[in-house]
C-alpha cells in the first residue's frame, strides 16, 4: 500500500511540478506517464493501466549520459541506453533498444523542453504502446 501511495505522489508531482526548463537537452529529467494506450493490429487501441503493460510509473532521462532509468519502487532500476538523441528546436528526440529477452522492443520519444510534455512509442512484434507524460527538470 505504501508503494502504491509513493507512484501515486511521484506521478502527480511530475503532473504538477514547474514544467522542464526551457534550456538545452542536459541535466536530468523525471517523467511519469499520463496515458498509456496498447494498439494491436485489427483491434485498434485501447486504454490501459501501468500494470498491465509492465511499464515503470516514472522515468529518469540523463540527457548527460544518455541514460533512461526505469523508477519502479518495487525493483531495482534499470538502465536503457539512449542510442540517438536529437535537439530539434524546442523538442529532444530519442531512440533506444529496450532489453527484454522474451519480448525485444525498440522505442522512440519526443519531449519539449519548453512544456515538459512527453510523447513516445514503445514497438514490439506484435503490439505498440503510445504514451503520453509529463516532465520535470530535475529531481
Amino acid at each position: 500500500m505504501r508503494s502504491v501511495i509513493l507512484k501515486a505522489g511521484l506521478g502527480l508531482l511530475c503532473l504538477f511540478a514547474v514544467p522542464a526548463s526551457a534550456s538545452a537537452a542536459s541535466g536530468t529529467y523525471t517523467c511519469a506517464f499520463t496515458d498509456i494506450f496498447e494498439c494491436v493490429d485489427v483491434e485498434g487501441c485501447k486504454r490501459v493501466p501501468n500494470d498491465d503493460v509492465n511499464l515503470p510509473p516514472v522515468l529518469k532521462l540523463d540527457f548527460d549520459k544518455k541514460v533512461m532509468t526505469s523508477d519502479d519502487l518495487d525493483q531495482d532500476p534499470t538502465d536503457i541506453d539512449i542510442k540517438e538523441m536529437v535537439e530539434a528546436g524546442d523538442l529532444v528526440l530519442l531512440h533506444g533498444i529496450g532489453r527484454n529477452e522474451v519480448s525485444p522492443r525498440s522505442f522512440s520519444a519526443a519531449i519539449s523542453t519548453k512544456t515538459g510534455k512527453f510523447h513516445a512509442g514503445i514497438t514490439t512484434g506484435d503490439a505498440t504502446l503510445a504514451l503520453v507524460g509529463d516532465c520535470v527538470d530535475g529531481l
